[in-house]
């Protein structure tokens, strides 16, 4: 019975130990070689992301977020707080209220929750960047009057505004 005991004992124990010792607990490295970008779920065609620490549905995480140039990620508002850093290209944030301001690589943007604000690549070059999130990622898109707005509509708004504005080749 002792035998029993020290044995349910010291599975407990590694249980606890293993349970401990979480992806939030072991340094993690990233090579952007290895890095698998997907869609950015409820959001414009032109963006992808890739997941570098946690799960946006499931709570904090960075990703890496991917543009196109022109790319438009339109009015909207999330439920948790952002930290973006560009790597590369001109990201243009336009918060409520606010003149757009282009962020360049180096330079840091914090969006508090339910900020709404719209996301643009302006320029030639594709734009990326590190987007820390403090909790599950959700995206509610809003009109000119801060009603929100399904997201088909606001994307297949953005699309057509994408499109009119997209560089027309020359003949």
């Amino acid at each position: 019975m002792t035998r029993f005991l020290l044995t349910l004992l010291a599975t407990a124990f590694v249980a606890t130990i293993s349970s401990s010792q979480d992806a939030g607990n072991m340094p993690i490295v990233s090579k952007a070689s290895s890095q698998q970008y997907a869609a950015v779920h409820g959001a414009p065609s032109c963006a992808t992301l890739a997941i570098l620490r946690g799960d946006p549905d499931k709570g904090p995480s960075v990703v890496e977020i991917k543009l196109t140039p022109g790319c438009i990620i339109p009015w909207h508002w999330h439920s948790i707080n952002e930290s973006v850093v560009p790597l590369s290209g001109l990201l243009e944030i336009s918060m409520q209220g606010q003149k757009p301001t282009i962020i360049v690589n180096g330079d840091y943007n914090y969006l508090p929750a339910k900020h709404i604000h719209m996301d643009k690549c302006t320029g030639s070059k594709p734009c990326s960047a590190i987007v820390s999130m403090d909790g599950i990622f959700d995206i509610h898109y809003v009109d000119k009057s801060g009603a929100e707005i399904p997201a088909e509509q606001a994307i297949a708004a953005a699309e057509k505004l994408m499109s009119k504005s997209a560089t027309k080749p020359v003949h």
